[in-house]
């Protein structure tokens, strides 16, 4: 039995509402389909479709089988990949199971429910509000409630789904119920390869590479015979191969696992990188295993593998820095094939708040990862609330060099310890350690998204309960997840908790008393209130694994959730609604209004309430960013990934990209702040310039020269140039040391300084000082803008076509910035223009006429 041969309905409990369901799917997707419920993400849908979540479903599908094919093998199971979330299942009215975890994949035996011919399977659904509440009524754990800004339900802690599908502070409640993945029929003899893990390790010149495949059948304590075989392909075509022969009994939940290793010389695979160090060569990985029966069964399974090795070190900082401050404590960086390199990236929500959409969107899951490649993003943090994501996902981060910081699903939350809590995650951690662990992406596990920092910070009132909580806590992430990682996937390290100070909190029995302590491990940073423009106010931090600001996103993309003009207002209804983040509005114009003028009598007040808090987000992160990466020189700090990637609606959030794929100015400027080589100034906290070189490649930047130009806000055109020599080693940030400091007597209300590199081979993009908030600037004029575009159109790799827009002005543009109708993007954006004419390159898939796309463009910049 497939899916796409079932006939699937959905009903609710007083069969008011019918209708064709799709599976995979879910009720949201299929109450739309059906034309029940509007678009969800528009206007407050999200409250208004709540009654959805709070209604019982039933999930029909109608199929059937053929004597031969089924009912005459010796094992027949139903498979169900994922079923979202707590749900009762029966086959021809015989009761066959239950199921109470979105993240596990449940096997059923129905040999001797199945029946020739026709079948009818059903699944019952509970709502997962009312689940939740009933096993919190039982055992309560904190928090009772989200905040009342995020329009959601209480106590998803208690139930293994989506933890933001209850609402987050950047998305909205859609508690759904579905079979968000495949459901089948298996039907066959012996055993069947379930999964494959691959343990890959450097032994000199050669590789070796060993191969556990887990398999499974239905006939407990049976001797199972046969051989299985593996062929893996090689530079050159050329292939290895080895096989063992099989004499294993299955245990008594009928799974046994069978052990081989290959060898591999290592002039005959390529190593596999990060992106931006080198290239992700993939290796085909055949495994089969052929029983001894007369029936000549097979199961096969076929995965890609990468050689590389993955270390996350933490040793004494001394080693690096000496007896310094810095040098106290351990270092936490990745060693990527031996080298250290540092962690350029940000933080990956799910793709779409409903989790089958997530699943089966792959167009939106390759946006968004190439626009990670595309700023020079080496790796991405699947945060802790979202979902264990689709094989999909982490094939195209293996091809694409994007390494996976991997938290396992707890998020901001005490969780349960009961018996029937434990046993469901244990089979969740199992099952999804042996799915995901061949990736070369995978570089690491996490215990949970700041568990340990919410309980030592009594985040939730858990002080007065601490010992229970502190028990609790334990016995979920270091008594019951940690050996099974361990056990499954030896060599990757496991942390606890993010933040945490690592190996450090281990030696404090797991809870340390300061999660954030600057010497170890990996810290969350968020700070609403303080001058986000000036790196001074950040502090240390060996690996900045969160940090971030909000914005709001652009017109375009709110005009998909809203055509009521009278929403286009910062006090309005709807964006009330939208902003979950408690004070979010307050902290945007905090920022905003510490750094530009925006006067509140503007008609065009909104749109520029819009664009200005993407400039202040911009300029936030950036200055963020570039601390971090500076400070390999003097911390060692060794990552940076903000939060945070994409969003699931449109509505304020600390996003890069725009739910409607729109890259925001934040991920324009993240192509720079993350560029292999960086010119990167700072103003120190006397007012001076500091001038650090960053270089992310293997090989030394040597006989350089940094150009400093200073020029006036109102003329495109330097009024002074220096060029100093400059040089850094290979991975690492180097202050410059004979850059000059001061502004050279020029009034800083007028001026700023520009900086770029010149070095054979090696391109670093310009980078700014802007010694005074703009809002102070004096000499900011408005300026006449010109676009052009030119007629000719080149067509470039990957099938885009390629234009040319000139751009013209009279005066210095600050943040211009490009908009257009046409589908496509900007190569650049938010652009400090400091001459009279540049070029800016266009792309976009489907031809346009030059002149429609001319006249299509417009312009924002910012202006006192």
């Amino acid at each position: 039995m497939k899916t796409d041969s079932v006939v699937w309905t959905f009903l609710n409990s007083n069969r008011s509402i019918l209708g064709k369901a799709d599976v995979p799917g879910g009720i949201y997707t299929d109450l739309q389909a059906n034309g029940v419920i509007g678009n969800i993400l528009a206007g407050d849908n999200d409250v208004r479709t709540r009654w959805v979540a709070h209604e019982l479903w039933t999930y029909t599908g109608q199929f059937n089988v053929s004597k031969e094919v089924v009912l005459n093998s010796r094992v027949v199971h139903l498979v169900f990949e994922g079923v979202d979330t707590a749900a009762f299942i029966s086959l021809n009215d015989n009761p066959i199971g239950s199921v109470n975890n979105m993240f596990v994949r449940y096997v059923f035996d129905i040999k001797d429910s199945l029946q020739e011919g026709s079948n009818e399977l059903k699944v019952f659904f509970l709502s997962p509000i009312q689940t939740a509440k009933v096993r919190s009524d039982k055992y309560f754990t904190a928090p009772e409630c989200v905040p009342a800004e995020y329009n959601g339900e209480c106590h998803v802690n208690q139930i293994r789904k989506m933890q933001a599908s209850f609402s987050w502070d950047w998305g909205p409640a859609f508690p759904s119920v579905g079979i968000w993945k495949p459901v089948y029929i298996e039907a066959y003899n012996t055993a069947i390869i379930r999964s494959l893990t691959t343990h890959i390790t450097k032994q000199k010149e050669e590789w070796a590479l060993n191969i556990k495949a887990y398999l499974e059948t239905s006939m407990r304590k049976t001797q199972i015979t046969g051989m299985l075989s593996a062929t893996l392909e090689l530079e050159g075509k050329q292939t290895v191969k080895k096989w063992v022969p099989v004499y294993e009994t299955s245990q008594s939940d009928g799974t046994f696992v069978v052990e081989l290793e290959l060898k591999v010389s290592e002039n005959q695979v390529r190593v596999w990188w990060p992106n931006g160090y080198g290239k992700q060569p993939l290796y085909e990985l055949n495994v089969l295993f052929a029983s001894d029966t007369s029936l000549n069964e097979t199961s096969h399974k076929r995965i890609m593998v990468g050689f590389r090795t993955v270390e996350l070190v933490e040793r004494d900082a001394s080693e690096v820095l000496g007896n310094t401050t810095a040098g106290t404590g351990l270092t936490f960086y990745f060693k990527v094939n031996g080298y250290p390199l540092f962690m350029k990236g940000s933080n990956w929500i799910p793709s779409n708040i409903l989790p089958e959409l997530g699943e089966s969107e792959t167009e939106v899951v390759d946006n968004l990862l190439k626009s990670a490649q595309d700023a020079h993003m080496a790796m991405l943090r699947v945060w802790g609330g979202g979902v264990y994501e689709s094989d999909y996902f982490y094939e195209k981060c293996d091809q694409l060099g994007i390494l996976v910081w991997q938290d396992f699903l707890f998020a901001c939350a005490m969780y349960p310890t009961d018996s029937d809590f434990i046993s469901t995650v244990e089979g969740e951690i199992e099952q999804n350690i042996l799915r995901l662990q061949h990736h070369p992406s995978i570089a690491v596990w996490a215990g949970n998204n700041e568990n340990e920092a919410a309980l030592v910070g009594n985040w939730y009132g858990t002080r007065q309960n601490f010992e229970k909580y502190q028990k609790d806590y334990i016995k979920l992430y270091v008594e019951t997840i940690k050996p099974i990682v361990q056990e499954l996937d030896p060599g990757r390290r496991y942390l606890v908790s993010s933040p945490s100070n690592g190996l450090e909190s281990e030696k404090e029995n797991y809870i340390s008393h300061n999660p954030y302590d600057p010497h170890y491990g990996d810290t969350h940073y968020y700070n609403y209130l303080a001058d986000n423009w000036n790196m001074m106010t950040y502090p240390k931090t060996r690996f900045a694994s969160e940090y971030g600001f909000q914005s709001l996103p652009s017109l375009a993309t709110m005009r998909t959730a809203t055509n009521n003009s009278e929403d286009f207002s910062v006090d309005s209804n709807y964006s009330i609604h939208r902003q979950h983040s408690p004070n979010g509005y307050s902290f945007i114009e905090l920022q905003m209004n510490s750094r530009m003028k925006i006067n509140e009598d503007d008609p065009k007040y909104f749109e520029k309430f819009v664009f200005y808090s993407q400039i202040s987000q911009a300029m936030a992160i950036k200055t963020e960013t570039e601390l971090y990466r500076q400070d390999q020189a003097n911390w060692y700090t060794m990552g940076a990934l903000y939060w945070q990637l994409n969003d699931v609606w449109q509505a304020p959030s600390w996003s890069s990209i725009e739910y409607t794929g729109r890259w925001k100015m934040l991920h324009y400027f993240a192509k720079n702040f993350f560029a292999p080589v960086l010119v990167s100034p700072r103003l120190d906290s006397t007012g001076e310039m500091e001038v650090y070189l960053i270089n992310d490649r293997f090989v030394p930047i040597m006989e350089a020269k940094i150009t400093m130009e200073f020029y006036n806000w109102s003329s495109p055109a330097p009024i002074l140039t220096k060029q100093y020599p400059a040089s850094c080693g290979p991975l690492t940030a180097t202050l410059q040391p004979n850059i000059d400091k001061t502004f050279m007597g020029y009034k800083t209300e007028e001026i700023f300084a520009k900086f770029t590199l010149q070095a054979a081979g090696v391109q670093s993009p310009p980078n700014y000082v802007f010694p005074v908030p703009l809002k102070h600037v004096t000499t900011l004029k408005k300026p006449h803008i010109e676009v052009l575009v030119s007629n000719f159109v080149m067509r470039r790799q990957r099938r885009s076509l390629e234009y040319s827009v000139q751009i013209r002005v009279d005066t210095v543009v600050a943040f211009l910035w490009l908009e257009t109708t046409v589908d496509g993007r900007f190569e650049q954006n938010g652009l400090i223009v400091t001459e009279p004419q540049i070029s800016v390159k266009f792309f976009c898939k489907e031809h346009v006429s030059p002149r429609i796309l001319e006249n299509s463009i417009t312009t924002q910049y910012y202006l006192n």
